[in-house]
């Protein structure tokens, strides 16, 4: 399984070298070279690849500057076009077509020239590879000019005639360098490396030492970028120093020769030179990737980016290597580093939690809106603690003590439910490549778990014919004695009697009104539409003079789909204000799945099977009832 990585390769020492070849322009169109065949950044760059994918480089936009995230249109410079393999250079050459309002970036270039390393072109590009030789390029996004390139990111500028009846628009620049020389350095350098000047005159003193000065602040600059340790530069310093004509050409291979030796011995211990890797897929984690969009979760740039599988016995065959359907884990087989016995079973849960997931979430959740939801550390009882008494503060004389508040609390208690199943994915189902069957299991199982904690909650509305559950002080949750209790059909006026009878619930232990105000309307599907009648509309419905619903938008509607009582309905205050309905989970707010794992593959060896476990452990109970109204109409 090939893997994949993202790189952009400003080039570096014997790195591939992305620089712009040629500054003759044709029509304002600047000729470069794109990328060369070579090793950078620690990846290999083949000839074929680069020859085959030259054609990713046409249209790609040229920036100024790398930068991290979506990029900017005030960062664009150019555009690339004509991009095609060059078998002379090697490499892939292009047109560079600079924007008219970047003119002054042709006069960085123009200077660029006469100090190589200060500018050159690096590559923003998605690769596949094999073991860090890179099997082929997936896209480009971007070849950007860029300021100190890694050492040999240079412009090679060659003498281009420009024809007598060609005028260059104002804003162009004539690219040239000096004259070339077999040193490989300018003209003046090669002066005094070899004693002579043009025509072989030998040079002064005064030029001569120029000369030197000049060599050596080259030196010093192609060293600060050449990440060496002081000990190495002060080695080429000492060369420099004894052996006075050096040229720059074996300047270059020195440093070159030394980064190379640096590195295989720090190889080990860090990375250098990688300009903007912004991502490095492990084969693994793309086979995973590649599951899960089988699996019909993902949809970002990794998932998109990963490799299809054909189904889950080929995901299954590369991860066990147990063609024969044995059930053993056969790890000779097995090309992919680091998988052992439950690579398969973590591989397998992690992408059936996540469409487990998707399914819980995507059910209504209807009781969201009214519950009060917390997490906890243990199983152990639940206690929701309900603190009252408190009154109203009271009067402190000028010098005189304070008085102790009496105050007392109610505690309700729930205990956690354990629920759940396990599906068994078999022997059978994996070979015959049942996608459909494999991917409905986790999605069945959300449903299923969305629809249990949907109808605990319902529950406490439902359970002792529409009394709900007893309390703490032995009274049902709905009671006359609770006064939140009532008996009367949804209707405008009743609704009014319900907001009324909540607004003067009391403090526990006190008298005091609470003035909580009922904010949601719960009712069956039979009831919605009169509901959201209630709720909507302008004027009170079923009034015959047309008198104004102030109640309009006093509530939100929620239907229960588990109520099948057409008459009985409910309201829930907003538990940011009182806590009713109260819901405590352990491990997470959703359902968790689990594959059985182990040496000899789990179940798969005992029973030709691998099992999928789903468990959801939650506690369902009530805080304050006066959070709570219920009306059990008479039929």
């Amino acid at each position: 399984m090939p893997s994949i990585a993202r790189t952009s390769r400003p080039s570096a020492g014997e790195s591939v070298r992305l620089t712009l070849a040629h500054s003759g322009t044709v029509d304002g169109r600047l000729q470069v070279v794109v990328i060369q065949p070579g090793t950078a950044n620690g990846y290999t760059f083949p000839e074929g690849v680069l020859r085959a994918r030259a054609e990713l480089f046409n249209g790609v936009p040229v920036f100024a500057d790398h930068a991290k995230g979506p990029r900017s249109v005030r960062d664009l410079v150019g555009m690339l076009e004509g991009a095609a393999w060059s078998a002379d250079l090697p490499g892939v050459r292009a047109r560079l077509s600079l924007l008219q309002s970047a003119a002054w970036l042709r006069a960085v270039i123009a200077a660029g020239l006469e100090h190589p390393a200060l500018v050159g072109l690096s590559a923003d590009l998605w690769v596949q590879h094999e073991q860090q030789t890179v099997t082929d390029i997936t896209e480009v996004n971007s070849v950007d000019i860029v300021l100190r390139p890694a050492a040999g990111g240079r412009f090679l500028a060659h003498r281009t005639p420009i024809p007598e009846e060609t005028t260059m628009p104002s804003d162009q620049v004539h690219l040239t360098t000096n004259r070339p020389t077999d040193s490989g350095l300018p003209p003046v350098l090669a002066d005094e490396a070899t004693g002579e000047g043009a025509g072989g005159a030998v040079l002064d003193d005064a030029r001569r030492d120029d000369a030197r000065a000049i060599r050596r602040e080259l030196l010093e600059f192609r060293l600060a970028n050449s990440r060496l340790p002081k000990e190495l530069q002060d080695t080429v310093r000492a060369q420099f120093a004894t052996i006075p004509h050096l040229t720059g050409a074996d300047l270059t291979a020195m440093i070159d020769r030394l980064q190379r030796a640096w590195a295989r011995a720090n190889e080990q211990n860090a990375i250098r030179n990688l300009g903007r890797v912004e991502q490095v897929t492990a084969p693994v984690d793309r086979l995973s990737l590649a599951f899960e969009q089988l699996m019909g979760v993902g949809g970002t740039a990794e998932h998109r980016n990963a490799p299809r599988l054909t189904g889950i016995r080929e995901m299954y065959d590369l991860l066990t290597g147990d063609w024969e359907r044995q059930g053993i884990f056969r790890a000779e087989r097995v090309t992919l580093a680091n998988a052992t016995t439950t690579t398969m079973a973590g591989i397998v849960a992690n992408a059936l939690n996540k469409v487990l997931l998707q399914a819980f979430e995507m059910r209504p959740q209807w009781w969201k809106p009214i519950a009060y939801e917390e997490d906890f550390a243990t199983l152990n009882q639940v206690r929701w603690i309900t603190v009252g008494g408190f009154s109203d503060l009271d009067t402190v004389a000028e010098g005189g003590s304070y008085t102790e508040k009496t105050w007392d609390d109610n505690t309700e208690t729930s205990s956690f439910v354990k629920k759940g199943n396990y599906i068994g994915v078999t022997l059978e189902m994996i070979d015959r490549d049942d996608v459909a069957g494999v991917r409905a299991i986790p999605r069945r199982l959300g449903y299923a778990a969305n629809r249990t904690l949907s109808a605990a909650v319902a529950a406490l509305f439902t359970d002792a014919s529409g009394a709900g559950p007893n309390l703490s002080d032995g009274v049902a949750l709905f009671d006359q004695a609770h006064s939140n209790l009532g008996t009367s059909a949804l209707s405008a006026d009743n609704w009014d009697a319900c907001l009324q009878a909540m607004y003067k619930q009391t403090e526990l232990h006190s008298n005091r009104r609470l003035g909580v105000r009922p904010r949601f309307c719960l009712v069956p599907i039979e009831l919605e539409k009169t509901a959201l009648t209630i709720f909507t509309s302008d004027q009170i419905p079923g009034s015959p003079n047309n008198d104004a619903n102030v109640r309009r938008y006093s509530a939100q509607v929620i239907t229960v789909p588990e109520w099948t009582d057409a008459n009985n309905w409910a309201a829930a205050a907003d538990p940011a204000e009182l806590e009713g309905v109260c819901i405590g989970y352990r491990f997470g707010r959703a359902p968790e799945i689990f594959v059985a794992q182990g040496e000899q593959m789990g179940s798969m060896f005992t029973n030709d099977e691998m099992r999928i476990k789903c468990r959801f452990l939650y506690a369902v109970g009530v805080g304050d009832y006066r959070a709570l109204y219920k009306s059990n109409v008479a039929n």
